[in-house]
């Protein structure tokens, strides 16, 4: 019985006689990590180089949204929580850093890079430019298609991030030319501005507009209740002298004052808008304008080459594992690995011939 044991348990495929087996294969291993640089070396040429740059603004807050923010100074412990998500308590939300970043990722945004002009990095005359779609390797004819891919691509290629407490926010652009990535990265601030002018400034626009037209009208009022008031004068020389005009006089003097402050008030806020619709428009404070990168973020050579060499051993040492495991499995089994092998062996056949009735 003893003898019986020790003959089951030396029949097992234990860790240390795997792991030399394994070694023993280290041809396996070579050729696996042989490949893997192979695949490395293909991917370098055929890949493009891949430059990063980044361009960094402050998010400034318009007068009012100030204002507000003073006034609800004291929220506590939801002022911080909003501070942590990227709102500002009391502020606008479309002023937020969060908000921001939301935007230069925005299909609108990204729609408007696309078709914005470069100039061609293909071409040796700086003169020449082309719209940022004809620079993507896009094979679509179709221009929607072609659009919403180009959009799908450029939502990969551009990462905006932010620092809550102070308010910067930050974009990375890839591109395939360092001066390409520079450009973009720009433009891109460039469109954040003016959409602060055009959607911001039609906001303090629509006011002035209406406190125009209150203003127009409560100055019509007042220039009716004042000649009312003259007229009253003039029709009446001694009206001190009775009771009922003391009375009446009284009244158009207090409508008067009335129309007046009317007219006073809304003057004020149509002067007011008229400053906000102009210097009211939370524009953006560059920090860093992007610079072409001298260095490629792909490919790393240094990195590309350990990484290759690490991924490689691993997974030679796997497939010469797998050869150990299934070796023993063969020694163990000969039966079943001989009716395995008629099966594949069957099944390649098969797959031939039915290549060649195909040609």
């Amino acid at each position: 019985m003893p003898i019986a044991l020790t003959q089951t348990s030396d029949d097992h495929l234990t860790f240390s006689r795997w792991f030399a087996d394994t070694l023993v294969r280290w041809r396996t291993i070579l050729r696996v990590v042989g490949l893997m640089l192979v695949v490395a070396v293909l991917a370098v040429i055929f890949i493009p180089p891949v430059y990063r740059s980044r361009a960094s603004f402050v998010a400034n807050s318009s007068a009012s949204s100030k204002l507000a923010s003073g006034l609800a100074g004291g929220t506590g412990a939801l002022g911080g929580l909003a501070a942590q998500l990227g709102v500002s308590p009391g502020l606008d939300p479309s002023e937020s850093p969060n908000f921001y970043v939301q935007l230069i990722e925005s299909r609108e945004l990204l729609t408007r890079l696309l078709k914005s002009r470069f100039p061609d990095p293909r071409s040796a005359l700086s003169r020449d430019s082309v719209p940022l779609l004809d620079l993507l390797r896009i094979r679509q004819k179709e221009p929607r298609r072609r659009l919403e891919l180009g959009i799908k691509q450029m939502s990969n290629d551009i990462n905006g991030k932010f620092e809550p407490k102070t308010n910067l926010v930050w974009i990375d652009v890839d591109a395939e030319w360092p001066e390409l990535s520079a450009a973009m990265a720009n433009r891109t601030i460039e469109l954040v501005t003016a959409f602060n002018k055009e959607q911001r400034t039609s906001r303090a626009r629509t006011k002035r507009v209406f406190l125009e037209g209150r203003v127009n009208l409560a100055r019509s009022e007042l220039h009716s209740v004042e000649a009312k008031h003259r007229a009253f004068y003039d029709q009446n020389r001694l009206w001190r002298s009775s009771p009922d005009l003391i009375f009446e006089e009284k009244q158009l003097q207090r409508d008067e004052d009335q129309a007046a402050d009317l007219y006073l008030s809304l003057q004020r806020q149509f002067e007011s808008a008229l400053l906000d619709e102009v210097n009211d428009a939370a524009l953006i404070t560059i920090v860093d304008s992007a610079v072409p990168p001298r260095k490629a973020q792909w490919p790393r050579y240094g990195i590309l080459l350990a990484s290759t060499l690490m991924a490689g051993l691993i997974l030679g040492f796997l497939v010469a594992g797998a050869g150990a495991i299934l070796a023993d499995w063969r020694a163990r089994n000969p039966d079943s690995a001989a009716n395995l092998g008629g099966s594949l062996g069957r099944i390649k056949r098969e797959i031939r011939g039915a290549f060649r009735r195909a040609s």
